[in-house]
């Protein structure tokens, strides 16, 4: 039995405050946003949703929300299961970023409708939730916005956080507004947590011990999908792959591109064949990658340009400038680099490239996935670097010693098959409020 929220006086008052300091900063926030809008061509520029705006959609229906890349893809699989469950309720997927939007597309194409979370300001999110008048939301991770969940509580909508994660680093910080969060939180009917530290860092910050449930990491749920294995064949067609070793940078942000290839020059003195695939994190970036990569000196070639001129010998780096393409390049790997953890950025999916039998290696920064992580270098088929100097020698071992490599592989799908099982026990928990 789950037990609700209660409200108080005093609740008001701090959400009001959240909400003048919301819109003193909405200038700053403007300007950001049309500096980072979704510049896709053919794709019409849809920032009058971000103030709750929304176009014609189909309502009544289950709300999901993901931030970005990394919560779309998680969230994949539940969203197919829900739709198997439901057939007759509309699916939503909405998405903070832009990056975010074109993997949704890229995943559900026009299976589910896509909008733009608005910005968390009551007469925006009055309107946002007046347009769509979901019967469920779910929200993926750590998505805590005080006026979302305000509108589910006034319009009695059951509200869970699905993978629900809590860092103790992430734990202090709400601590310091805890009269703000703690009484958003009470308004999930459920939360689902990846784990047991991310389950007692809930219970410290004030949520009642019947509305938690440890359903354990989604992400461990990835599956192989057909497309991306069709992909990675074209791929490899294209590049005239036969042999070669490979090494994927994948999701890689600012400075992280410059160490992979400091380490690729280094790579080559004993590989020199080898073949470094870039996968950067944000489209927005593709170009400035590309200004880094034929500054090396070595032969580059885009991913857009593939299609356009036939490739006489295979390239020495290939940037692939283009959403949806990173799992079916992990599949050509021989080994990986996992961004966003050189980068202060708390570390992308490293079960990625572990889903392919790959052995991979990330930077200090992992905070976004501890418990993957942990399993993943317990299991030796991940090596967490201090410094990103470390990473030629590192990939060298590997790519060095190739029997090594393909058990360090073999340990990261272990650990994925054993850790298998969130996702149904997630769906079971939903199934309990809302029937």
């Amino acid at each position: 039995m789950n037990t609700p929220y209660t409200h108080r006086w005093y609740h008001f008052i701090w959400r009001w405050c959240y909400n003048f300091l919301l819109i003193m900063l909405l200038p700053i926030g403007v300007l950001m946003l049309l500096l980072k809008s979704d510049k896709t061509a053919g794709q019409r520029n849809r920032n009058r949703e971000r103030f709750g705006f929304v176009g014609k959609v189909a309502s009544q229906g289950i709300l999901v929300h993901c931030v970005s890349v990394g919560e779309v893809n998680a969230a994949k699989s539940i969203v197919l299961r829900l739709q198997q469950r439901y057939p007759d309720s509309p699916m939503t997927i909405s998405t903070t970023s832009s990056t975010g939007a074109k993997q949704a597309r890229a995943v559900f194409a026009d299976s589910v409708q896509h909008v733009y979370l608005p910005i968390d300001i009551p007469i925006c999110m009055w309107m946002f939730f007046q347009k769509l008048k979901p019967k469920l939301v779910l929200v993926t991770e750590v998505e805590i916005w005080p006026n979302m969940l305000h509108q589910c509580f006034q319009r009695k909508i059951p509200a869970v956080l699905i993978n629900a994660r809590m860092t103790n680093e992430s734990l202090k910080n709400y601590q310091r507004l805890a009269y703000l969060f703690r009484p958003s939180l009470r308004k999930f009917s459920l939360i689902c947590t990846q784990g047991q530290q991310d389950f007692d860092n809930f219970l410290k910050l004030g949520v009642y011990k019947p509305n938690l449930r440890l359903t354990n990491n989604m992400k461990f749920d990835l599956e192989v999908d057909p497309n991306d294995d069709s992909k990675a064949t074209a791929l490899k067609q294209k590049l005239g792959l036969s042999t070669q070793a490979v090494f994927v940078a994948g999701s890689t942000h600012e400075l992280e591109e410059t160490a992979c290839l400091d380490a690729f020059k280094k790579l080559r003195l004993a590989h020199p064949k080898l073949l470094l695939i870039i996968v950067p994190r944000h489209p927005h970036r593709f170009e400035k990658v590309a200004q880094l990569c034929q500054a090396t000196g070595y032969k580059m070639v885009k991913l857009s340009e593939l299609d356009e001129v036939p490739l006489k010998t295979v390239p020495d780096i290939l940037l692939v400038d283009a959403m949806g393409m990173l799992k079916a390049c992990y599949q050509l790997a021989s080994c990986a680099f996992v961004g966003g953890s050189f980068a202060p950025k708390g570390g992308h999916n490293a079960l990625e490239p572990a889903l392919y039998g790959v052995p991979t290696i990330m930077g200090p920064s992992i905070f976004n996935n501890p418990v993957i992580c942990d399993a993943l270098v317990t299991a030796g088929g991940l090596k967490i670097l201090s410094t990103p100097e470390q990473l030629a020698d590192i990939a060298q071992e590997w790519l060095d010693n190739v029997d090594a490599a393909v058990r360090a592989g073999e340990a990261n799908q272990q650990v994925i098959e054993q850790n298998r099982g969130a996702i149904e026990q997630t769906l079971k928990a939903i199934e309990e409020i809302f029937q």
